[in-house]
């Protein structure tokens, strides 16, 4: 199960680029195609353009069919079936640019493996200010846990959500939809007027636009209970911070800079994502600097990787 749900967890990298491959590589789970050649063992991998399936169409008031459209793909998971999940941001796209035989797919949909759409959810509804009423502004960053829940966070907002598998209900929210950890007189103008970078990067309650979250199936080292989240706190602040399975603060690590144990203090995504390895350690993008930092459960720093030459990630 642990391989499983490390493999499991990369592979929900994919619309994050470059990170897919760094991440991947630093966890001894992907080999580059340079290295793989003739060794039969070696995985391949090659597109397949045949999925997924077309996505459905749904009638309007008039009785048109309108064809879904996702615009960006903002995270995507995989859970306990191999069923893909995917979060699209065109429920936030103001008017209806995509087209006029077009609609807003649903935030969330769920694929399986042959590729055919078996569910979609999610409240794409906005708010007169620019903001979103319940999904998380900007989706980012996905996990389907090890009770085969859903979780989903915001690069624009200050929330990451846990959701049943179909979407129904919301188990629970860490920080604060639409207020982040950081000064009032941050971006006063903005549909979130305290969220952005540089935050406060201290709060025990309140996130600042997270960009990746894991769920620890395996005991906490220090309240000895599975499910602590790790969250990637992330375009705002610049920490990995640690909530328990019922969202209580236990601890955080980083700070902006670009010394060991640090995260770039500019540029978006520091960090970028968080993944705990088959080994036990804390994963970290450290996109800005061009590396992934390694710790122990507690924050201790084991070793930084360095990507050279530098990716985006």
């Amino acid at each position: 199960m642990r391989a499983y749900k490390g493999i499991r967890s990369v592979a929900g990298y994919l619309q994050i680029g470059g990170t897919l491959l760094v991440l991947a590589f630093a966890l001894g789970l992907w080999q580059p195609l340079s290295l793989a050649e003739g060794d039969p063992k070696a995985p391949q991998y090659k597109v397949d353009p045949s999925w997924p399936k077309p996505l459905p169409t749904s009638k309007d008031e008039s009785g048109v069919a309108r064809q879904w459209i996702t615009g960006s793909v903002g995270a995507s998971c995989l859970d306990s079936r191999g069923h893909l999940i995917t979060f699209n941001r065109a429920y936030e796209t103001a008017g209806n640019p995509l087209g006029p035989l077009s609609v807003p797919a649903p935030p969330a949909i769920e694929y399986d493996s042959a590729g055919n759409v078996v569910n979609s959810w999610g409240d794409g509804t906005l708010t007169p200010n620019g903001g979103t009423r319940t999904m998380p502004r900007g989706v980012h960053g996905c996990f389907v846990d090890y009770q085969d829940n859903i979780w989903v966070g915001g690069f624009q907002d200050g929330v990451v959500q846990k959701w049943t598998h179909d979407g129904k209900k919301m188990l629970m929210q860490i920080g604060q939809k639409g207020v982040c950890d950081g000064p009032e007189t941050l971006s006063p103008k903005a549909p979130y007027p305290t969220c952005g970078s540089p935050g406060n990067n201290s709060s025990k309650t309140l996130l600042n636009l997270p960009a990746d979250m894991f769920i620890d199936p395996n005991p906490d080292p220090v309240t000895g209970q599975r499910g602590s989240v790790y969250i990637a706190d992330g375009y705002g602040n610049h920490r990995i911070v640690v909530f328990d399975s019922q969202g209580k603060y236990l601890r955080q690590w980083g700070s902006a800079g670009s010394e060991p144990g640090q995260f770039v203090a500019t540029g978006g995504g520091h960090p970028h994502c968080v993944i705990i390895g088959n080994d036990g350690l804390v994963y970290a993008c450290d996109r800005g600097n061009n590396r992934i930092q390694v710790f122990d459960k507690q924050g201790n720093l084991k070793r930084v990787i360095p990507i050279d030459p530098p990716a985006y990630m």
